[in-house]
């Protein structure tokens, strides 16, 4: 009689970890699946079938996450061995300023310009950002204006773009 019982060698795979491309990383993410997190596995009486149980990416701060994956090599007589892996798709990259702040000068209307100073900061001064991998939320620096002439005044400010992953990038502009 001569029997199989012992399975297959197989060798440990590859985490991987991308960076965010907005759409799922679906064609990394296949490609690693379909090496088997870059595993291998051999077998001296047969052939080995290779099954995983891959299945949703976590949740993490934008479109990023995370999935373990178990890959399972399979010999003809249906010994098995396993290797488990971890795919990660991460956000490092700070959003794109794809218009920075610009500076607004207005005459003085004698009680501070607030509506003005109000709708150029609203609109974080004409500034524009994007991210490939989640949402925009904008913050700013705006303390007071300086105190000059009169009821004039100027003031410098900072404008944060922040992407759902914590990443940031700034534009800077004058109101006057």
């Amino acid at each position: 009689t001569i029997e199989d019982t012992t399975p297959p060698v197989i060798a440990d795979g590859m985490d991987m970890t991308v960076e965010c491309d907005g759409a799922g990383n679906a064609a990394e993410l296949q490609a690693w699946l379909d090496g088997n997190a870059g595993s291998d596995a051999s077998d001296l009486c047969g052939d080995v079938v290779w099954t995983n149980d891959a299945g949703t990416m976590s949740d993490e701060c934008g479109e990023t996450g995370e999935m373990t994956v178990t890959f399972t090599a399979t010999d003809d007589c249906g010994n098995t061995a396993e290797t488990t892996a971890t795919f990660t798709i991460e956000d490092t990259t700070e959003p794109s300023i794809d218009a920075p702040a610009t500076d607004e000068t207005v005459e003085c209307d004698g009680a501070g310009n607030a509506a003005e100073l109000q709708a150029w900061l609203d609109i974080q001064g004409g500034a524009e950002a994007s991210d490939a991998c989640g949402d925009i939320t904008w913050s700013d620096d705006y303390t007071a204006l300086s105190d000059d002439c009169g009821e004039t005044g100027e003031v410098t400010v900072t404008f944060t773009a922040t992407d759902d992953c914590g990443n940031t990038a700034e534009t800077t502009a004058t109101f006057f």
